[in-house]
């Protein structure tokens, strides 16, 4: 497991290493970097690349680190592990939050990157997103020990397409997932609740200058596939793939036309124009198999 010293914090990452072009890869919520190992890591390391994932801060052991818990300290300890690693100009992805993350890098350090793609991003927050933050904020400050049982449930609901929740091989594999999964929880999650804020990043997002792929899952309800298309539509020349049949952990639901999007993207030259994708509309080489949660590991919004 190894670590760098920057920016005040032991910035722990994921790295396969060897001579591969660099892939880095910026999770979500509450959510570790091991999470990626199920199924987007794999892929990428067949496929030639090297990867790199690092915890954001706010996990352990960055709980309370020096200079907060915002998307721009998260984005600066990014720039930084790339600088750190040699990687740049690299190709980037980010997840829920860590798509926020990735965008304040874009806007901060553009030149780090060659190619980004943001998975079930916003750029503001809507009522939905505000009252469950508020819900999770509140049961944390209550102090109360949820059980397992009701927690399963309740991530299935937030996190899963209603398509995977009505197979019940499917299900009954994702409720084990989350069961025996450990609730995030502690400090630093609770200010990852409060990272996104009530900021509306989108007219910034305008000025973004790099190639960029934004996925939406069709049957997300954390973060609704229109979020995501209304940033592909305000950043120059962005593009716009819908994944079918996907709820919020659509990159874990469906990993096989996550993996060819993503790799579909990046076998394209940096830079060049490549017109929109419309929603539903499968990169090349994306196939319609469903994989079940194994090794799913820990994850959130």
């Amino acid at each position: 497991m190894p670590s760098a010293f920057l920016n005040g914090i032991d910035l722990v990452h994921d790295d396969t290493g060897g001579d591969g072009e660099p892939v880095v890869l910026v999770n979500g919520t509450a959510a570790s970097r091991t999470t990626w190992r199920a199924h987007q890591t794999s892929a990428l390391v067949d496929a030639g690349y090297r990867v790199v994932a690092p915890d954001n801060r706010g996990l352990p052991p960055n709980e309370l680190p020096p200079g907060g818990i915002t998307p721009e300290a998260m984005a600066a300890d990014v720039a930084a592990l790339i600088d750190h690693l040699g990687l740049a100009p690299c190709r980037i992805v980010g997840f829920s939050l860590g798509a926020v993350v990735v965008g304040e890098l874009l806007l901060a350090r553009p030149e780090l990157v060659s190619q980004a793609v943001l998975m079930a991003g916003r750029a503001r927050p809507d009522t939905f997103d505000s009252a469950l933050n508020t819900a999770r904020r509140d049961l944390y400050d209550s102090g109360t020990d949820v059980p397992a049982s009701h927690r399963a449930v309740f991530s299935a609901l937030c996190y899963l397409s209603p398509h995977t929740l009505r197979d019940p091989a499917a299900a009954r594999d994702w409720i084990d997932v989350f069961t025996c999964a450990p609730g995030a929880n502690g400090p630093g999650v609770r200010a990852q609740y409060d990272a996104m804020g009530d900021a509306d990043r989108l007219p910034r997002f305008a000025t973004i200058d790099v190639p960029l792929l934004c996925i939406g899952f069709a049957d997300d309800v954390m973060v609704p596939p229109t979020a995501t298309r209304e940033i592909a539509e305000t950043v120059p020349g962005a593009r716009y793939t819908e994944i079918e049949r996907a709820g919020h952990f659509g990159h874990l639901e469906r990993p096989a036309e996550v993996n060819a999007a993503l790799l579909g993207f990046f076998a394209e030259a940096p830079g060049r124009s490549t017109g929109r994708v419309h929603p539903g509309t499968a990169l090349p080489g994306a196939s319609a198999r469903r994989a079940h949660p194994t090794d799913a590991g820990r994850g959130a919004a």
